[in-house]
């Protein structure tokens, strides 16, 4: 991974097996608000020989709340609201769907994640 000074964070990565690659790409716009515009996820499996791009975003509304979306080139797009309700404790909605698949039902979570 390469991390510098204006925000930006790019690496690549190749899994244990050695069967897929992996690369990607984050820009932070505004760290006071943790806007990310820019985060994309290149991955490549040699086994499928199938490659799949993730392009993101993630704001946070308030010190607590973060929402984030992504969507690939497969058709999945996804969205969470993430809220610290006390210190690392966390309250998330997510949701997914499969755009190409309209009839197929889209996912929907809950999840609370409690430190003591």
């Amino acid at each position: 991974m390469e991390d510098n000074t204006s925000g930006e964070i790019a690496g690549t990565k190749m899994n244990k097996k050695g069967d897929s690659a992996n690369a990607s790409y984050y820009h932070i716009v505004n760290p006071s608000t943790n806007i990310a515009v820019v985060g994309a996820e290149m991955t490549h499996s040699f086994f499928t020989n199938v490659t799949t791009i993730t392009v993101g975003t993630q704001h946070a509304l308030d010190p607590l709340t973060t929402i984030k979306a992504r969507a690939n080139n497969a058709g999945k797009a996804s969205a969470l609201i993430q809220h610290e309700w006390r210190p690392k404790s966390l309250f998330t909605i997510s949701g997914e769907m499969d755009t190409k698949s309209i009839h197929k039902s889209p996912k929907v979570g809950l999840a609370l994640a409690l430190k003591p």
